[in-house]
């Protein structure tokens, strides 16, 4: 072989390699890293909220919001009183990774606590308070949100309702509603909801809440 043509055939070798990795990339590599892009620049958006709306006392309503946008967190309380006094306390948008204050954490708990699942329960218990807990979710364009209502958390957590099973028999059609049983239906997650966000965020927020529901409407911290 003429040694001239070596180099030749070495060049025209790796430029084969380029064109054939060039073809690899372009047809599996590089829409997988538009994708991983795209999703790592999407807009995210977690938003989650609890009312509790009164029918007695010196509330009417009390109302947490909390907000993860594109990883920078919010929280919102507000307050309405029978004396028509309306206080509001919100910490500014924070990018801070402490769990305190941010709202990805809480978001995180509250799913695990039921917030996905617990289903709308018929007032019991003490229903003076009424609880309305609601969530949306925005990531990688998709995008989901519930909201359920319930009363008296302790009420469901250590008490419940019942739930009745008749036990039919092929030979006997009228059921013998002496043979019923039944089963007690304590849920103690609405009751851990209700606490997540009552003890959510940093001390200097929840000290200016509990600070101003005592100078606005007489009610001491618990």
């Amino acid at each position: 072989m003429n040694r001239n043509l070596v180099p030749l055939l070495v060049f025209f070798t790796m430029l084969v390699g380029v064109i054939l990795a060039s073809i690899v990339y372009v047809r599996t590599l590089a829409p997988r890293y538009a994708k991983n892009h795209a999703i790592l620049h999407s807009a995210s958006d977690i938003r989650v909220a609890m009312r509790i709306a009164y029918d007695r006392g010196p509330l009417s309503e009390e109302t947490w919001k909390m907000q993860d946008r594109d990883g920078l967190s919010t929280l919102d309380y507000r307050a309405l009183g029978r004396n028509g006094i309306q206080v509001t306390i919100a910490e500014r948008p924070s990018d801070t990774i402490h769990s305190e204050s941010n709202v990805a954490f809480l978001f995180g708990k509250l799913v695990q606590d039921g917030l996905w699942d617990l289903p709308s329960k018929p007032p019991r218990g003490n229903t003076n308070a009424h609880y309305t807990i609601s969530v949306y979710q925005l990531i990688t364009s998709k995008h989901g949100g519930r909201s359920f209502t319930f009363t008296d958390p302790h009420y469901w957590a250590t008490t419940g309702g019942h739930q009745f099973t008749i036990h039919l028999d092929k030979d006997k059609p009228v059921p013998d509603l002496l043979q019923m049983s039944s089963t007690t239906l304590v849920e103690p997650r609405y009751a851990e909801l209700v606490d997540d966000f009552r003890q959510f965020g940093p001390q200097s927020f929840l000290s200016r809440i509990a600070a101003e529901k005592k100078r606005r409407y007489g009610i001491a911290a618990t």
